[in-house]
C-alpha cells in the first residue's frame, strides 16, 4: 500500500514549478497593493483570489503527491485549469488597467494610482505567466515539446 503524501520539493525547480510560485508572487503583491491603497477593485480582488487560491492548492498538490505530475489525466486537468486562470487574469487586468486609469486621469488620487498602478503591473506578468504556464501544459499534453522537468 503506497503513502498517502509523497512530499518532494524538487518540482519547485521545475519550470512549471517556477510559473506557480512566479504567479504566487505576483497575485500576493497586487492583492497587498490593493488592499493597501484602498481602492476597491472587487472584480479584481476576487479574479486574482480566486486564481492565488486555486494556484497555490495546485502547487501544495503536487508537492505532496509527486506521482500526479506524470499522469496524462492530470496534466489535463492542469491544462484546463492554467487556461481558466489566464482568462480569469486578462479579465482581472482589464478591470485593475480601468481603475488605475480612473484615479490618473479622471479623479487623481497619488495613493490610490500607485496602488492600482502596481497591482496593474503584477497582473500583466501574472497573465503572461500564467499563459506561459498553460502553454507548456498544452505542449507537455499533445507531446510536442519540451517537458515541465527541464
Amino acid at each position: 500500500m503506497g503513502s498517502i503524501i509523497e512530499f518532494d520539493s524538487s518540482y519547485l525547480n521545475t519550470t512549471a514549478g517556477k510559473y506557480k510560485i512566479s504567479c504566487l508572487t505576483l497575485g500576493a503583491i497586487g492583492l497587498i497593493a490593493l488592499s493597501i491603497s484602498r481602492t476597491g477593485s472587487v472584480q479584481y480582488a476576487s479574479l486574482a483570489g480566486f486564481a492565488f487560491l486555486v494556484t497555490l492548492i495546485l502547487l501544495l498538490i503536487l508537492i505532496c503527491k509527486a506521482s500526479l505530475r506524470s499522469s496524462p489525466l492530470w496534466l489535463k486537468i492542469e491544462l484546463v485549469v492554467c487556461a481558466i486562470l489566464t482568462i480569469c487574469y486578462i479579465v482581472g487586468t482589464i478591470d485593475i488597467f480601468r481603475v488605475c486609469w480612473y484615479f490618473l486621469f479622471d479623479n487623481f488620487q497619488l495613493g490610490h494610482f500607485i496602488g492600482s498602478l502596481i497591482a496593474t503591473i503584477c497582473s500583466i506578468f501574472a497573465t503572461l505567466t500564467y499563459a506561459s504556464d498553460t502553454t507548456l501544459k498544452f505542449r507537455e499534453v499533445s507531446g510536442s515539446g519540451s517537458t515541465s522537468n527541464v
